[in-house]
């Protein structure tokens, strides 16, 4: 595959990389930032099946994005 070939075919995902880097990227975090106040609060309040569930749908929120 030549060079040029190579700048076409990055210039068609660029679209999609900018859309990940404005949309998704500070929607997880925000999401991300909710699961760790409700950890914190579970925490504090002794509520040991939430937590447990409150670790779980973090992690699931950081592998999710490791698949695409």
């Amino acid at each position: 595959m030549s060079e040029d070939e190579e700048k076409v075919k990055l210039r068609r995902l660029e679209p999609a990389i900018q859309k990940f880097i404005k949309i998704v990227i500070p929607t997880d975090l925000e999401r991300l930032r909710k699961h760790q106040i409700n950890i914190e609060k579970y925490q504090r309040c002794r509520i040991w099946d939430k937590l447990h569930e409150e670790h779980i749908n973090a992690g699931r929120t950081v592998q999710f994005r490791n698949y695409i």
